[in-house]
């Protein structure tokens, strides 16, 4: 081999080093300061590596302050932990050769380690695909549970809403015999009694929606009605609570005659839910206003109270069926906290998003927000007029 020869074959063999080879190559002078490496040393450590020092690329801080032993030729391999590119270790056998000035080191990975590595990464391979066929039968289980438990619910609900609607009807046929009206005795007693079987019957119709909620059955009736008529309904079928308590409702509606598209009937019974809930947990002579603003991203209403108000973490239970808020009504109740899962299920079904704001001793206010699509006339004519 010629002198041109032995040239070119050092520099196919500097440029296999530097770009091909799966071995970490660096170059560094007397003082430990990089001064060049491969590509293959750049793609592990992530680092561009034709500055700074050899000991930023060590893992622990004793090899760091043992730099020196790193400057040494050896050509008996050395076990060197450095920093790689998603901050794990790795683990190279280093040899080190005199360049002029400078030190050459070579660096291949332990096969050793690469190997256990390997076995390890396939038995959490199997066994995170064990898991997840448990995973998967479990789900499978999980909804045939699901599923039973609505059907349950479902039938057990429609049995007992023919009987409590029964003891509603003759409890308030007792309540009008004139024998009743002169013991007030017995109106005491008839009135626990219709008071109890209502609470009954409107918890029933909770579990029955409910139930058909979760089994995906809400279907919406949308149609274009009044703003002020869907209040003023949700206002008559709490009336009579709200006398009861002496407490009055006030409405403050600042476009009544907009008109929506929705379905009227579960939106009074949003509006139903959030007030009777108002009035559950008022106390008696207090006040309680429902509002509502037209604004470009749509229409937002709510109601406001009087009462204890809520702190933080009973406001993250609110939306949770069965979680509530962990309040107790005025008259001593437990709620078991369907209303507002019904009522968030109905809004989100129009699209929209419910809210609570609320601080201890400063009372609560609980709305939603319908997006601006469910209006029959653009914001901008109302909000124009505002």
């Amino acid at each position: 081999m010629n002198g041109a020869d032995s040239c070119t074959a050092t520099e196919i063999g500097w440029n296999y080093l530097d770009r091909q080879a799966a071995i970490l190559v660096l170059r560094v002078d007397a003082a430990g300061n990089l001064l060049s490496a491969n590509n293959f040393a750049r793609e592990l450590t992530g680092l561009p590596l034709a500055s700074g020092s050899l000991g930023e690329l060590l893992i622990t801080s004793t090899e760091a302050a043992e730099l020196k032993r790193w400057l040494t030729p050896s050509v008996e391999p050395r076990l060197m932990n450095v920093r790689t590119a998603d901050g794990l270790s790795q683990t190279l056998y280093v040899t080190s050769v005199q360049m002029g000035p400078d030190l050459l080191l070579f660096g291949q990975a332990d096969p050793q380690e690469q190997e256990r590595l390997r076995r390890e990464f396939l038995a959490l391979n199997q066994e995170l695909t064990a898991l997840g066929r448990e995973l998967a039968l479990a789900n499978a289980e999980l909804v045939r549970l699901s599923a039973l438990k609505n059907k349950f619910v479902g039938m057990a609900s429609h049995d007992l809403r023919k009987p409590a609607g029964l003891i509603l009807n003759l409890a308030e046929l007792l309540f009008e015999e004139p024998a009743v009206s002169q013991s007030a005795q017995a109106r005491r007693i008839i009135e626990r009694i219709i008071g109890s079987a209502g609470s009954m019957a409107v918890l029933i119709d909770d579990f029955l929606d409910i139930t058909m909620m979760e089994a995906d059955r809400l279907s919406l009736d949308i149609q274009v009605v009044a703003q002020d008529a869907l209040v003023a309904s949700a206002l008559d079928l709490v009336q009579v609570a709200a006398a009861q308590r002496n407490i009055e409702v006030k409405i403050f509606l600042d476009q009544p005659g907009v008109k929506l598209r929705v379905d009227g009937p579960k939106i009074v019974q949003v509006l139903t839910n959030l007030l009777s809930n108002a009035i559950d947990y008022s106390p008696e002579g207090s006040c309680i206003t429902v509002v509502s603003q037209q604004q470009a991203a749509g229409v937002r209403l709510w109601v406001e109270d009087q009462g204890d108000g809520l702190d933080q973490e009973r406001q993250q239970r609110l939306f949770e069926a069965f979680g509530g808020s962990g309040a107790t009504k005025a008259s001593g109740e437990r709620s078991i906290g369907l209303g507002l899962v019904i009522v968030q299920k109905i809004v989100a079904a129009h699209g929209g998003s419910c809210f609570v704001e609320s601080q201890p001793g400063m009372g609560s206010r609980f709305g939603f927000q319908l997006p601006a699509c469910c209006r029959a006339v653009s914001a901008l004519n109302y909000l124009g007029r505002a």
